[in-house]
């Protein structure tokens, strides 16, 4: 079975075609990850203003553990400008030398976007945190007295997951910001798939081999279980080669991993996650889910072209597969249609959908946090699909057998 498998991936995996296009599509992601810092980053020079150098001289001051301390001093930097600033009559001249920037205005945006408003948002945390909890208690009260039971056992899950929640420190978490809403890699890996596993069962058939193989010992099942191994090896190392390259990049173009031991919702738009590890291990977690969801992607990929003996047809409807789950993914995102949105294998590849709120799906009258049935789902879209090659892997052994004619196999 080793040699079958080892096989296999030579064959449909070693060609200098698909490292090209791999190699290509890396390039571009590194420059579209470089073009999300330059329109994106408050340090970027395409701001107007060259904060980057003033930013991690002030950061030395103001970051890490937050103190009294710090907060008063900044507030004495930050006070003073914004009372200058508040009726727009300031002087606007850029070359002022008692200035960090050289201009008022500049400095007061420079500390507030920088600073102040993250500052405040990581150390009012714990407050918002605890009125979480407090709403969710006086509903535990108000749904037991109802006799609700799911909407009881909920808010208790609500408390167990946000009781104690504080941010102690202050972190530069902009680079993890933009990281963990970067989807155009996860695209580009999607592209790669559907183009390199078309080949995986249509080439054998359009050259016939598919009726010599079901002849050997290797043939039918056995031969499909390695296709299917194969590919998924093949999925793993394209997805960990991009997600390495993800990461690097980010850490490298916004040139801090400052906020890696920060929690998740150190991160204002994940302010109601319903998990509270670092960013750190959300990046890892995270890209585990992003290919185990590109993983299933595949296996629907696969099981489309077993179906065709050309390439063209099973490409084609590939690709409007894809845009089909990203469409739904769209249409459903945000919304209150919470297993309707768990039902698509596409969340796992963006999902951060998952753990930016906290929701629950409606099991026999308990709450079942929505990343939970969105795994299962996933397990059962892949075992369909594994089942589906294996049963059709199947037939085509028969009619090999028996002379019958395969007619959708011929398109």
């Amino acid at each position: 079975m080793v040699k079958l498998l080892l096989f296999e991936y030579r064959k449909h995996f070693f060609k200098k075609s698909i490292v090209l296009a791999i190699l290509l599509f890396s390039v571009l992601n590194v420059a579209k990850i470089y073009s999300v810092y330059d329109q994106t980053s408050l340090l970027s020079k395409s701001t107007g203003s060259d904060w980057n150098d003033l930013y991690w001289e002030m950061y030395k001051d103001f970051g890490g553990t937050m103190t009294n301390e710090k907060i008063e001093k900044l507030m004495s930097i930050y006070g003073p400008l914004d009372k200058q600033t508040a009726d727009n009559t300031a002087s606007t001249a850029t070359d002022n030398p008692n200035t960090y920037t050289g201009n008022v205005y500049n400095d007061t945006l420079f500390f507030r976007w920088n600073f102040v408003n993250p500052m405040e948002y990581a150390y009012m945390y714990r407050n918002y945190a605890n009125d979480v909890v407090t709403v969710a208690q006086e509903n535990m009260t108000l749904f037991e007295s109802l006799g609700n039971q799911y909407e009881y056992r909920k808010n208790a899950a609500i408390v167990d997951r946000f009781k104690g929640r504080l941010i102690s420190d202050f972190s530069y978490v902009e680079m993890y910001e933009n990281y963990v809403h970067y989807d155009f890699s996860a695209f580009l890996v999607i592209m790669i798939c559907i183009y390199v596993l078309m080949n995986v069962f249509v080439s054998e058939k359009e050259t016939e081999m598919d009726v010599l193989l079901l002849t050997t010992k290797t043939g039918g099942t056995k031969t499909v279980i390695a296709k299917i191994m194969s590919s998924a090896i093949f999925v793993f190392i394209v997805c960990s080669w991009f997600w390495l390259i993800d990461f690097s990049a980010f850490a490298t173009i916004f040139g801090s991993l400052e906020a890696t031991v920060s929690p998740i919702y150190a991160i204002e738009n994940f302010a109601n996650s319903s998990i509270g590890i670092s960013l750190g291990a959300y990046a890892v977690l995270s890209s585990l889910l992003k290919t185990a969801g590109i993983l299933v992607l595949s296996l629907v990929f696969l099981l489309i072209s077993i179906l065709f003996k050309k390439a063209l047809f099973p490409f084609i409807i590939s690709l409007f597969a894809t845009f089909g789950f990203i469409y739904l993914q769209e249409m459903y995102m945000g919304s209150g249609r919470i297993l309707l949105k768990t039902i698509n294998p596409f969340v796992l590849v963006v999902n951060r959908e998952l753990f930016r709120k906290t929701e629950f799906v409606n099991f026999f009258g308990y709450p079942v946090i929505s990343y939970v049935p969105a795994l299962l789902f996933a397990a059962a879209w892949g075992t369909v699909c594994i089942l589906g090659m294996m049963i059709l892997a199947r037939k085509n052994t028969v009619n090999g057998k028996g002379g019958k004619v395969r007619v959708i196999n011929n398109l």
